[in-house]
């Protein structure tokens, strides 16, 4: 593969794609950051067809007082969330490479869509967890997978560990593997196609690589770019104080409000964001703004809402307490938007991934998700279920030496399954 040039947004230097290693180990922080900007066009990568319908919601566009509100139903991707542009991506890139297992540490979405698209691949995920996620139930069951479970554990620990588990051969899935921020060209296409263009693209944020990935593909395809409005929760959105302090990179060291109040978006709440130097670039480049500040009774509030809409109702376009912080805090500062701008909230992720949060946020929502439980539950007929037998649960007072021997035995398991 022909090395492609990236800019370094943190000192402005261009760094050729096979030089991206070196580089970071000279860049504070480097390894655990997104801090390269490609600079090459996007029609020299790849594209596909995607099937990720957008609608037009004349209930939220009277109740935001807006022309028009257009709902893109992420939900409807293979996984059930955007986290599958990343690893579509991913893949592509390891099969160029001849590489057959990957790497991740996630909060939950990211690991499954992971869990799921290396299965029908025929491939293998190492995947680092909070033993508290929602997820690793789903995660049980896949034949593929390596399960490493921290207890007591937040996102930032886990990808802290998995940073320090260094195996080779093994393609990294993180954020912070710059040559995925071109993974999402298929939606960015897909939002091209409208007729009028949004003004605005908002969406919750946990590491920021979507809307910074859509911002690259549309840098190159439209003369004005929509203004991207990247949305967090109260005292858990750095990304916010990073924007007000003109900071390519802010970390918290605690959540700055009680976590209950804001626990239900638990793939949003973050104490570091890992693709923040590309999220910041991406605001500048496209003028737009955050908005923090939501709370678990703005999500419900948005839910509320979005019971009004029949047609999105009747196709179950129903998205997870994260998917839904876009619409949440488009409420909660309409002030923010003209009667002339045109909005396209992005519902990330589908509620079926997050369906316990449902129950406690808006059970009203739980009669058409039962529904569509039981569809994707015969949709998973073709996975082989493993129950515990692929996690490994660790505290962390686990040795290093420990994990890695257990990472080591499972490598050689596939190994020997590949032969």
């Amino acid at each position: 593969m022909i090395p492609q040039n990236f800019k370094c947004l943190l000192c402005n230097h261009s760094v050729a794609s096979d030089k991206i290693a070196h580089h970071k180990q000279h860049i504070p922080n480097g390894y655990k950051y997104a801090i390269l900007w490609p600079e090459y066009n996007p029609l020299t990568d790849y594209c596909y067809d995607i099937d990720v319908p957008i609608y037009n919601s004349r209930v939220f566009s009277k109740a935001l007082g807006v022309r028009k509100v257009y709902i893109l139903d992420e939900g409807n991707n293979i996984s059930g969330s955007m986290k599958d542009y990343l690893v579509t991506k991913a893949i592509n890139l390891a099969e160029n490479n001849k590489q057959s297992i990957f790497k991740i540490a996630s909060s939950g979405n990211h690991a499954l869509s992971l869990a799921i698209q290396t299965r029908l691949h025929g491939y293998y995920s190492l995947i680092f967890i909070p033993k508290s996620s929602m997820k690793t139930k789903y995660l049980s069951i896949f034949d593929n997978t390596f399960v490493i479970a921290l207890q007591e554990s937040t996102y930032e620990d886990v990808y802290r560990l998995s940073n320090q588990i260094n195996v080779s051969g093994i393609f990294n899935a993180n954020v912070s593997n710059e040559l995925l921020i071109t993974g999402f060209q298929p939606v960015a296409r897909q939002i091209c196609s409208l007729s009028p263009l949004p003004s605005h693209i908002i969406a919750g944020v946990g590491n920021g690589t979507y809307l910074a990935g859509l911002t690259w593909s549309f840098q190159h395809t439209l003369k004005k770019l929509p203004k991207i409005v990247p949305v967090g929760m109260k005292g858990a959105f750095p990304f916010e104080n990073a924007v007000k302090y003109n900071q390519k990179i802010y970390e918290y060291k605690n959540y700055g409000v009680d976590e209950q109040c804001i626990n239900e978006a638990i793939g949003s709440i973050a104490l570091e964001s890992y693709s923040m130097p590309q999220l910041f670039h991406a605001l500048k480049l496209s003028n737009g703004f955050p908005l923090g500040g939501l709370q678990n009774s703005d999500l419900r509030n948005a839910y509320l809402l979005l019971r009004n809409d029949e047609n999105l109702m009747k196709n179950c376009v129903i998205p997870e307490p994260t998917g839904i912080m876009g619409l949440a805090a488009a409420i909660k500062h309409k002030e923010k938007f003209l009667g002339d701008d045109i909005l396209l909230i992005s519902f990330t992720g589908h509620a079926l991934n997050c369906i316990d949060s449902i129950k406690n946020l808006a059970p009203e929502m739980m009669t058409p998700l039962t529904i569509q439980l039981n569809k994707k539950n015969r949709n998973l007929t073709y996975v082989h279920h493993m129950g515990a037998q692929n996690i490994l649960d660790i505290n962390k007072r686990t040795p290093l030496e420990e994990i890695n021997i257990n990472i080591q035995n499972w490598l050689n398991k596939v190994l020997h399954m590949r032969s």
